[in-house]
């Protein structure tokens, strides 16, 4: 390799290397405005996009040993209501723990959950969902705990649950 080859890869590294925490920062910032696009009420108030660069600082949020993804969300008691169709379960690949428990959500558990691949703590009693269980919780095969009491649901549990892991 040539002194000229040499500096042109150097240069091309540098530039890939330093192109990494644009990386990082864009996904915590997809992951600020699925948050804040949940409509919650009351609002948050930490759960801002003027705030997006201090996301693993938000209430009750918990983010991964390097800061660079959410891991956990634990709303549990905290009185407020919205409808879980309407967060971005995309945004949220690295999700292992969702308690919603004792507040005042509504509407279905929509299919999309089964985004959440890496779940394994699911709470969502005693809040006001309706419908049926959808049958792509059966595809969260991470999932160790999972609570739907005290809703109104109804139907019957999914045959696809027998795929969720015994523990």
């Amino acid at each position: 390799m040539t002194n000229h080859q040499k500096a042109i890869a150097s240069v091309f590294y540098t530039l890939l290397i330093s192109l990494l925490p644009l990386k990082i920062t864009a996904s915590l910032t997809t992951v600020a405005e699925a948050l804040a696009k949940w409509s919650l009420s009351p609002s948050l108030p930490s759960w801002s996009l003027t705030n997006h660069i201090n996301l693993c600082n938000w209430d009750a949020l918990v983010c991964d040993i390097s800061n660079t993804t959410v891991s956990k969300i634990n709303l549990s008691n905290v009185n407020i209501s919205g409808k879980l169709a309407d967060l971005d379960f995309t945004s949220l690949p690295h999700l292992t723990l969702l308690n919603l428990n004792g507040n005042r959500f509504g509407g279905s558990i929509p299919s999309t959950i089964d985004n959440l691949s890496k779940l394994s703590f699911l709470d969502l009693g005693d809040n006001l969902l309706e419908g049926t269980l959808p049958s792509e919780l059966g595809q969260l095969r991470e999932l160790q705990h999972v609570s739907f009491f005290n809703n109104s649901l109804n139907g019957t549990i999914p045959y696809q649950f027998t795929n969720l892991p015994k523990s």
